[in-house]
């Protein structure tokens, strides 16, 4: 397996960045590659760590439950990106649970293998630091979204996050090239499917968005700036 694995490349990533050809490529010899059909369990809050994840193909939905005991969506991940580093770096059980959206495929570095690299490359020990930083700062976020945060204010923020990760412009505003029901939206805002589809049809008739077979569209990406902003 070379350090390239489908369409994702290990020097790409930012833990890996500037590291030793020859530690990403041992490393890529010893990864693991698992298919994951929609809506397969890759592993729960709580679980043993003993790898961290790259999304290769498909969208994985990383969640916790409330204390209402209601699924609550912390990030949507795709082809790119890293997760479950933080459960592989100390051991402890996994913080939050993650499945698959979509038929998926992920690649699985072991905790036995990564130290092997950190040891080989202190340049990853430096990238892990940043890792770890920007990680806090959004969990630090989204605590702030949910605790001191209305609705709307929840969901232009989402949107604006969505746009800026997997958006596209078009002719008619900032596409969001992912998908995701009213369900999986709601969940992620904490909002009510019913409230959640209230508020979108009304930014709809206010030409904020437009909803198109499963997509969203910005069509004034200025104003939900300003509604994430202030509410």
């Amino acid at each position: 397996m070379s350090e390239r694995q489908g369409a994702v490349s290990l020097e790409s990533l930012e833990i890996f960045a500037g590291a030793n050809p020859e530690v990403l490529a041992q490393i890529a010899r010893r990864m693991q590659r698992r298919p994951l059909g929609k809506g397969e369990l890759l592993f729960s809050a709580g679980d043993p760590s003993d790898a961290l994840y790259i999304v290769v193909d498909g969208r994985i939905r990383i969640w916790t439950v409330s204390a209402a005991g209601a699924e609550v969506t912390l990030n949507v991940l795709t082809p790119g990106a890293l997760f479950g580093e933080i459960g592989m770096l100390d051991g402890s059980g996994r913080t939050a649970g993650a499945s698959a959206m979509a038929p998926s495929q992920v690649v699985s570095i072991s905790r036995g293998v990564f130290f092997d690299a950190l040891d080989r490359d202190p340049r990853i020990a430096r990238n892990v630091i940043q890792v770890l930083c920007a990680r806090l700062r959004w969990t630090s976020a989204r605590m702030e979204d949910a605790t001191l945060r209305q609705g709307p204010q929840r969901l232009a923020r989402i949107l604006g996050h969505l746009a800026a990760e997997h958006g596209r412009k078009t002719a008619r505003g900032v596409e969001i090239q992912i998908k995701l029901t009213q369900g999986e939206l709601a969940q992620w805002t904490a909002m009510s499917r019913e409230s959640l589809n209230k508020l979108l049809s009304r930014w709809g008739d206010d030409g904020l968005v437009i909803q198109d077979g499963g997509r969203i569209v910005i069509k004034d990406v200025d104003e939900l700036e300003e509604l994430a902003e202030f509410g």
